[in-house]
């Protein structure tokens, strides 16, 4: 790990960050020196996120927490705060699909809890952080996009899902507007198709039996391609980029021209993606 690293001093909390993505962003922002807070349902994977930063040299703190409760996110940021100290950057990674079956069919109970993880649980981190990120001028907050935000999954049933994705959107553009004067950015990752460990396997052992690439395969990102693309969200190098939509399928963002001209453009809103000319797609 390094001190003079792009997060070099900066706190940030991480929810989802005991696996793929969210342990790929814990990682690299370790590596960059900020001090880390995980969190997450399991208690084995958020201990592995923080032995592997440890073993770097790097500073993280595991919290066995969930998103949908606010006294959790709460004590989430309190423990981070007794740790490191204030809260730079809240990455509010943790969310996920399901319920993929047609709005007539499936349990009621199924289709609020996707739109709970993904919208509430970004809401109560967010919520809890806040103080703190008002006081520490030049904070940041990320959000995670996903498949359905922007434009309709064909041939599968998500409705639960896309909403929720499409929420997340809007709430990163609606905070990013409300917290302009406080110098908060809010920007919203879309990490692209991104296979788990689990997904991985399975992927290549049909690909075994079958003797053929998966389908999909040429569209999968490694989680380390958003943690690459968090980092740069989190730093000073995306100033003052706000309430946009950055996917890591594009790479406007890593060129400082292209990335001024979307600062610039009134066009290029969370819920539309960002073409190479800075205007929505």
């Amino acid at each position: 790990m390094t001190a003079s690293g792009r997060l070099a001093g900066k706190v940030a909390i991480i929810t989802g960050g005991g696996w793929n993505i969210g342990r790929a962003i814990a990682e690299t922002f370790a590596r960059e020196g900020a001090a880390v807070a995980v969190c997450g349902r399991r208690e084995d994977l958020l201990r592995e996120t923080v032995e592997v930063v440890h073993r770097a040299g790097g500073r993280a703190l595991a919290v066995r927490a969930d998103v949908t409760l606010l006294e959790d996110m709460e004590n989430l940021v309190a423990r981070t705060k007794a740790e490191f100290g204030a809260v730079d950057c809240v990455c509010a990674i943790a969310g996920g699909g399901g319920g993929y079956e047609p709005v007539d069919v499936i349990d009621a109970s199924w289709w609020e809890h996707v739109l709970r993880i993904n919208v509430v649980g970004t809401f109560h981190v967010v919520r809890a952080a806040l103080a703190d990120l008002r006081e520490r001028r030049g904070s940041t907050i990320i959000t995670c996009s996903g498949g359905g935000a922007y434009f309709p999954l064909v041939g599968m049933n998500a409705t639960a899902y896309a909403t929720a994705k499409a929420a997340v959107c809007r709430f990163t553009d609606q905070l990013a507007v409300e917290l302009f004067d406080a110098g908060i950015r809010v920007n919203c990752l879309q990490p692209g198709l991104t296979w788990s460990v689990e997904k991985q396997r399975s992927v290549e052992e049909e690909e075994r039996r079958t003797g053929t690439p998966h389908p999909e395969r040429k569209y999968n990102h490694p989680p380390e391609d958003a943690a690459n693309l968090a980092t740069w969200l989190a730093s000073d190098e995306s100033a003052p980029l706000t309430g946009r939509l950055v996917a890591v399928d594009e790479d406007w963002w890593q060129d400082r021209a292209q990335v001024e001209a979307v600062c610039q453009s009134l066009h290029a809103y969370c819920l539309r993606r960002v073409g190479s000319e800075g205007l929505a797609t």
